[in-house]
């Protein structure tokens, strides 16, 4: 499965420009293989996810995803499916280890999870195999009730992928999706406030996420970007791995602005003061004071 926490899951940051982000975009997806180019994550940070998708939960009951906002609870939201042969695997198997090192605090209470399955195809039958292996493994009873695995069709599920921003592709080659790992973090209103690219949240960072989205804040983390395109595909790999050289580029580049950003005030204090008019003097400290020169009785 392709691993892409990489240069396409391009949310641009503060100060990047759309043009910018866009050729970057473009030249990056020139590097990949010709089926994992519809692959991208798109920031959608401050929208909203529609409530009126029709799901069938992992008990068979049919549900539209707007009755887990109903609750008032911020949601923390990922989408796989579980056939998937390596990335949803590591990516629920991390988050199911950060809920695990929390004690599952909070769940429940604070916040609910929904994964949806991007494959139209599993029933929930499956779905509740799945989440039985990922909330037992939680040892909270309250986890079971609190995290629901949703199954439906291509229609419903395009309509919350295409919101979220995620894009994935049918891999026919392989017979799998390719897709990337994203853990949304929503408003109990429905609203977008952050996601995190990666296959493990650090508890402190989901903790923080979750806070966020209960009171609305809207956040993109900067260190994810760069830590996206600093990834390349490996075509002999077939995955995603660091690259050294980018790494390094990238490296150079923070120590530059970090240079330019402290000497930019030395530089600037003396271009002013290499400004100043001729006639303008500059009193040596060696110069001879007015008043000692009244005390030798010499006028100045």
């Amino acid at each position: 499965m392709f691993w892409v926490i990489s240069a396409l899951s391009l949310a641009p940051t503060s100060g990047q420009t759309e043009e910018a982000s866009g050729s970057f975009a473009a030249k990056a997806i020139g590097q990949l293989p010709y089926n994992a180019r519809a692959i991208d994550v798109v920031d959608m940070v401050g929208k909203f996810v529609p409530f009126d998708p029709i799901f069938t939960d992992d008990k068979g009951n049919r549900v539209g995803l707007g009755k887990y906002f109903k609750r008032g609870k911020p949601i923390v939201l990922t989408l796989n499916y579980s056939d998937c042969p390596g990335l949803c695997i590591a990516q629920l198997d991390n988050l199911t280890a950060t809920l695990r090192e929390m004690n599952a605090r909070g769940m429940g209470d604070t916040y609910e999870i929904v994964t949806i399955s991007i494959d139209p195809n599993e029933d929930h039958y499956k779905a509740a195999k799945t989440k039985t292996k990922y909330a037992m493994d939680l040892r909270n009873p309250e986890a079971h009730k609190a995290w629901h695995f949703l199954t439906g069709d291509q229609e419903a599920i395009s309509k919350v992928a295409d919101a979220v921003g995620f894009k994935y592709s049918w891999d026919y080659d392989n017979n799998r999706y390719n897709h990337p790992a994203v853990t949304y973090f929503i408003s109990p209103e429905g609203r977008i406030c952050r996601y995190l690219l990666s296959l493990g949240v650090e508890p402190q960072q989901f903790q923080l996420a979750v806070a966020e989205a209960d009171e609305g804040t809207l956040t993109f983390s900067v260190a994810d970007a760069f830590i996206q395109m600093c990834f390349l595909y490996d075509p002999d790999a077939n995955r995603y791995s660091a690259s050294a050289r980018r790494m390094l580029a990238f490296g150079g580049a923070a120590f530059c602005v970090l240079l330019v950003g402290t000497t930019a005030p030395f530089w600037f204090r003396g271009r002013r003061r290499s400004g100043l008019p001729p006639e303008a003097k500059i009193i040596s400290s060696d110069a001879p004071s007015a008043t000692a020169d009244s005390a030798n009785g010499t006028s100045i």
